[in-house]
């Protein structure tokens, strides 16, 4: 019974209703803005927290004992890209 009034209470509501391509045009743009909405924000959000980890990491760089471990592997890379791939 309670369902019932609920319905018709929104049936009532509905501006629409005698307009079904309305609804739908609506619907369908209400989704396409949504769609953008969240592209672009979380664009934004994950540019941010990129952002802060790099600078966090170029922080750590130069902190003394990880910074030389970093430069300790970065030689090590240098010397094995120059000589070139060697299997054992």
């Amino acid at each position: 019974m309670e369902d019932d009034k609920l319905i018709e209470a929104i049936e009532n509501v509905r501006r629409d209703k005698s307009h079904p391509w309305r609804y739908l045009v609506f619907t369908f743009l209400n989704g396409i803005a949504y769609g953008v909405g969240l592209g672009i924000g979380m664009t934004v959000i994950l540019g941010l927290v990129l952002f802060f980890i790099t600078k966090i990491i170029a922080g750590m760089v130069n902190f003394p004992l990880i910074g030389h471990y970093f430069n300790e592997v970065a030689k090590i890379i240098e010397t094995y890209s120059s000589q070139g791939a060697r299997i054992r």
